[in-house]
């Protein structure tokens, strides 16, 4: 498996009914096919659903904000799919972001809202010193908060099957910007 997308199928319909999930599930299927011409074995996996998760050894997650079971269903995905990529689709309304103790907290926020648990093999936790060593790529395609209508999300869905890639001598050149505050950390 190359690919590996996630979403809540319920907390979808909740936000947009049964026919903006269909347009979603729609989009979903262009992208895999799209992939599939690429070279790439790309599959949707439903968080909600256990038809998707017990065959993988993993547990369906009832509720969009239950971080925990969220971090487990996903390693599961892992441990099962081993996936070079594993593509969050929604936002926290849809797929729960992992709620991370700040380690800066004089900035005024309690805690930080991340997906670096996603990308590490260590267990569910709220220290970020855990998930240090991110070793899985993931990413998400974010819909918008308090969205009724799925046209962002679909759009977004559309544009990543119509993407066409380019030669990699096109990114052989680098430029990287950084503050003098993170030097030794970007060095």
């Amino acid at each position: 498996m190359d690919k590996v997308i996630v979403t809540n199928e319920d907390a979808l319909r909740s936000k947009y009914g049964s026919a903006g999930w269909q347009a979603v599930r729609r989009a979903v299927t262009q992208l895999i096919a799209a992939d599939k011409k690429r070279g790439l074995a790309t599959s949707l996996i439903r968080l909600d659903r256990s038809s998707d998760l017990t065959p993988i050894g993993g547990r369906a997650v009832p509720l969009v904000g239950d971080q925990q079971a969220t971090k487990k269903a996903i390693d599961a995905i892992f441990a099962a799919f081993s996936p070079d990529y594993l593509l969050i689709l929604g936002g926290a309304e849809i797929v729960t972001f992992q709620e991370l103790t700040n380690s800066t907290p004089s900035d005024g926020d309690a805690s930080v809202p991340s997906d670096l648990p996603y990308a590490c093999a260590a267990p569910f936790g709220t220290n970020p010193r855990r998930f240090i060593a991110p070793s899985r790529v993931v990413g998400r395609l974010p819909d918008l908060v308090g969205a009724t209508q799925p046209d962002y999300l679909v759009e977004l869905l559309d544009r990543s099957a119509k993407h066409k890639g380019r030669p990699a001598g096109d990114y052989a050149q680098l430029f990287a910007l950084s503050c003098d505050l993170w030097k030794s950390s970007t060095a």
